[in-house]
């Protein structure tokens, strides 16, 4: 999985899933590994879990 940054066109950061593992669980992984203070997160619809959604709300950004 990839995280992008859209107005640079850049990728700037990446997470392995594990066989059998699903986006769920490394969408936290990954945004631990981000500072996303006050950017804006889009993520497809596997992420909208309300988990995911405090998650991105903790590390003070928005979806």
């Amino acid at each position: 999985m990839n995280t992008y940054v859209s107005e640079n066109h850049i990728v700037v950061g990446q997470q392995r899933l594990e066989d059998k593992e699903n986006e769920i669980v490394a969408i936290p992984q990954l945004l631990d590994k981000l500072d996303i203070k006050g950017a804006t997160i889009s993520i497809d619809a596997i992420g909208t879990q309300v988990s995911i959604a405090q998650h991105i709300l903790d590390k003070e950004a928005k979806f």
